[in-house]
């Protein structure tokens, strides 16, 4: 499978879906919520269309609700970016267990997850493969996965480990912007 990028396919959905040419495209399954450490965001993907902050839905909690929910995770996804890529951020809901499913109200796409992918594959291009890359770069310093549950016995374990890359995305964060500042600007 090499050039592409594998992804999970969402509960409830038997086919297979478009796959995303790693190339251009950066796929992160489940993160944690920027800012709402317990919650959490279900995929980010990164491409020449933008940058998709992706909520599941696989009940039927999707629509108006989900949409609404949709906006919130995306502005706290841009909040990680630069002010000038705001612009190429885009909330959706991928409803799960649904078929050919395909809308965008009030600028959140509502989509099963095939559509939702060939829609994510075929939007115009809103980024250079450069601003692709640097995005990517930065959400990787700063996009914490969202751990999968564990066993009671190693929840110590866990919330070390959560401590841990919080601390290491927040150095890394920091790194990055004392090089945005630029040399010899280091206030």
């Amino acid at each position: 499978m090499s050039g592409q990028l594998a992804h999970q396919v969402p509960r409830g959905h038997g086919g297979r879906l478009e796959l995303f040419p790693a190339t251009h495209w950066t796929v992160w399954d489940p993160v944690r919520w920027p800012g709402r450490e317990d919650d959490r965001i279900d995929e980010v993907v990164v491409g020449p269309s933008g940058v998709h902050v992706i909520l599941h839905r696989c009940d039927d909690s999707g629509g108006i609700a989900g949409g609404v929910e949709a906006v919130a995770a995306a502005a706290s996804v841009a909040a990680l970016l630069p002010a000038r890529y705001h612009h190429a951020v885009r909330p959706a809901v991928c409803l799960c267990p649904t078929e050919d499913v395909a809308e965008v109200v009030d600028g959140v796409r509502l989509s099963s997850p095939g559509p939702l992918r060939h829609a994510m594959r075929h939007q115009p291009r809103v980024l250079s493969t450069s601003e692709v890359s640097g995005i990517s770069g930065r959400l990787r310093l700063v996009l914490v996965p969202y751990p999968a549950e564990t066993p009671a016995g190693n929840r110590r374990l866990n919330g070390v480990w959560v401590r841990v890359a919080a601390a290491t995305a927040t150095m890394a964060a920091a790194a990055v912007l004392v090089l945005e500042v630029g040399p010899g600007r280091l206030w």
